[in-house]
C-alpha cells in the first residue's frame, strides 16, 4: 500500500489533518474521497491501530490444538480493545450522529469504521493511530482472471453457470485421484473436523450438504423462555453474531450465508458434498463445513476487512481448517503486510489455511500468485531456501487427472523484497524468491449447483484444486487430530506424488496423496 504523508497535501487536506502526528500515514484515497463527498455520503476506512500482540506467547500453550483458536481470539479481541479504548472514547465524547458502525478487526487489530465525511475528518485529528486507509472493494481473481492472451476452455468451467447440469460419475475422479476412498473403507471420512468455506456461500438445501453442515450449538435448542435459539433474535452465545447458526454473511450482515454465484457451493462440495443425492463429490463426507460468506456481491470484487472478518469466525468458533478459493492479485493494491499478519494469527491458533494460488498462469512472474496466496508456509520443504517469517499458508496449484500442471494455474515464485514491514525473500538480483504453490490438487471435477438437489459435470481453475486439498486436510486431521500447522503442511508435502520429478515454482512438492499422507503422519508423528 502506497501512503502520502501527513504535511505533503494541499491546504485543505493539511487543515482536516492539522493537528495531526507526522508519523501516522493516510491512504491518498481517504483525502481524495473526502475532498469529493458531500457529508450525507457514508465512506468506509479501516482504522491501524498501532502494535501488535507477541504471538510467542501461544507457544506455552497447554491445550489441545482444537482449542488454540478460541484462546488466540479471547487473548486477541482484549489486546485490540485496549489499542482501540481512545478512539472509542474520542467518538463517545464527540457524540457524532454520522457514525454508522465500528467493527473490530482483531486479526490485523484494526477497526472499521463507517460514518459521514465528517467522522471520518475527526478521525484524522488523532495522534495515536498507525495508518487510514479506504475500505473499498478490490477485484478477486478466482472469478474471472485468465493468463493473457488465454481463455479457459468450456469444459474448465462450472458448467451449472453456463445452464447445463449433467451427472458426473458415482464418486469424483478428483477424489479417487487423492485416494480418499482408500481412507474411508478405513473409517476416515473427516469426522470430528470443521472446515470453514470462505466463499461466496452455499446450497443450504442441497441434500449432500445438509447433514453436514456445521451446527453452532449455542445457536440451537430451546432458551430460557423456550424460544427456539436458532431464530429467537438474540445472540445466545456472545459471539458478536445473532442467530448464527451454520455460519455468516459477511457482506450482508446477516445469519444468511445462501450463496448467490455458485462458487461456493462447488467448492463446499468439493471438501464436503456426502453422496446423499447420489453422486459422491466430497473428498471428505463426514466433515463439518461452517459456511462463511465474503464475497462476492459486487460482482468479482471483495472487501479486504470482511475477510478478515471470516477468518476472525472462522477462528473464533473452532475451525480447523480454512479453504479459500480467492485472492486478490498485485494489481488491485493488496493490504499485503495485513494479510501476513492474518497468517501469522491463524498459524499461531492452529488453523490451517488452504488457498487458491490463482489462475494466472506464469505471465506475471513474481506477481502471478496474489495476496494472502503468496504468504509464506508453516514448515520449509528441505529445497525452500531461507524461509523467514512463517504463516499457515498452504497455498494450492492446480493438475490434471495425468497429473500435468492445467496451463491456467499460477506459478512463483513470489517476492516480499517491496513490502516494508517484511522485506524478504527477494526477488531482483538473481535471487530465487519464496516458491508457489506448496502443493497441487486435482481441478475441473464435479461438484454441487447453486440451487436445487443437482450437479455440475466440471468445476475448474485453482478454486476447485484447492477444496480437493482441505478435503485431504481434514481426512488427516481426522486420523490424527492433534497435528500443528507444520507438521500438516510438513505431511503434504513429503507425501505428495511428485509432478515434473522435482520441487518446483510449477505444483512445490506435487499432488497431493491423502493415503501417503496418513501414513507418513503415522510413522513421523
Amino acid at each position: 500500500m502506497t501512503f502520502s504523508r501527513v504535511l505533503s497535501w494541499g491546504s485543505l487536506a493539511f487543515l482536516v489533518v492539522s493537528s495531526l502526528a507526522i508519523s501516522m500515514e493516510i491512504d491518498p484515497a481517504v483525502i481524495k474521497a473526502l475532498r469529493a463527498n458531500s457529508n450525507d455520503k457514508i465512506l468506509s476506512v479501516i482504522v491501524n491501530l498501532d502494535g501488535q500482540l507477541d504471538l510467542n506467547s501461544m507457544k506455552h500453550f497447554t491445550g489441545t490444538e482444537a482449542q488454540k483458536g478460541k484462546e488466540i481470539a479471547k487473548q486477541l479481541e482484549a489486546f485490540n480493545s485496549s489499542s482501540s479504548s481512545p478512539l472509542l472514547k474520542f467518538f463517545k465524547t464527540a457524540n457524532l450522529s454520522g457514525l454508522k458502525e465500528i467493527t473490530p478487526i482483531w486479526i490485523t487489530n484494526s477497526v472499521r469504521i463507517r460514518g459521514t465525511s465528517d467522522v471520518i475528518q475527526k478521525l484524522l485529528s488523532m495522534n495515536s493511530l498507525e495508518s487510514i486507509v479506504m475500505d473499498a472493494p478490490k477485484p478477486v481473481s478466482e472469478f474471472d482472471d485468465k493468463p493473457a492472451g488465454t481463455l479457459e476452455p468450456k469444459s474448465a468451467l462450472p458448467k451449472s453457470l453456463n445452464g447445463e447440469t449433467e451427472a458426473p460419475a458415482k464418486v469424483s475422479w478428483g477424489s479417487t485421484k487423492v485416494r480418499a476412498p482408500e481412507l474411508w473403507a478405513q473409517g476416515i471420512t473427516g469426522k470430528g473436523i470443521t472446515v470453514a468455506m470462505i466463499d461466496s456461500g452455499a446450497n443450504l438445501k442441497h441434500p449432500d450438504l445438509i447433514p453436514n453442515l456445521w451446527q453452532n450449538v449455542g445457536e440451537t435448542g430451546l432458551d430460557a423462555n423456550g424460544k427456539d435459539r436458532a431464530t429467537n433474535g438474540v445472540d445466545d452465545d456472545n459471539n458478536g453474531y445473532i442467530d448464527d447458526v451454520v455460519g455468516w454473511n459477511f457482506e450482508g450482515k446477516n445469519n444468511d450465508p445462501t450463496d448467490k454465484e455458485g462458487h461456493g457451493s462447488q467448492t463446499a462440495g468439493i471438501v464436503g458434498g456426502m453422496g446423499a443425492g447420489g453422486t459422491q463429490t466430497g473428498v471428505a463426507p463426514g466433515v463439518k463445513l461452517m459456511i462463511i460468506r465474503s464475497c462476492c456481491d459486487a460482482g468479482t470484487q471483495i472487501f479486504e476487512s470482511n475477510t478478515w472478518e471470516a477468518m476472525q469466525y472462522a477462528i473464533k468458533n473452532g475451525a480447523r481448517v480454512i479453504s479459500m478459493s480467492l485472492s486478490v492479485k498485485h494489481p488491485s493494491n493488496p493490504s499485503y503486510a495485513k494479510w501476513r499478519r492474518a497468517g501469522e494469527v491463524m498459524l499461531a491458533a492452529g488453523v490451517v489455511h488452504v488457498n487458491s494460488a490463482g489462475n494466472r498462469g506464469s505471465d506475471f512472474t513474481p506477481h502471478n500468485v496474489g495476496a494472502p496466496a503468496s504468504n509464506p508456509p508453516a514448515w520449509a520443504y528441505p529445497k525452500q531456501v531461507n524461509l523467514t517469517g512463517l504463516t499457515s499458508m498452504i497455498t494450492i496449484g492446480a493438475t490434471d487427472e495425468s497429473d500435468k500442471l492445467r496451463y491456467y494455474s499460477s506459478v512463483g515464485p513470489v517476492t516480499w523484497e517491496d513490502i516494508v514491514e517484511y522485506k524478504d525473500f527477494a526477488y531482483t538480483g538473481g535471487k530465487s524468491g519464496l516458491v508457489r504453490p506448496d502443493v497441487c490438487g486435482p481441478s475441473e471435477v464435479p461438484s454441487l449447483s447453486m440451487t436445487g438437489a443437482t450437479y455440475t459435470a466440471s468445476f475448474g481453475g485453482t478454486s476447485s484444486a484447492t477444496p480437493n486439498v482441505a478435503g485431504v486436510v481434514a481426512l488427516l486431521l481426522s486420523a490424527k487430530p492433534n497435528l500443528t500447522v507444520a507438521q500438516v503442511t510438513e505431511t503434504l508435502q513429503m507425501s505428495a506424488v511428485q509432478v515434473e520429478n522435482s520441487f518446483n515454482n510449477k505444483c512445490g512438492a506435487g499432488r497431493v496423496d491423502a493415503v501417503a499422507a496418513v501414513e507418513y503422519a503415522k510413522a513421523k508423528f
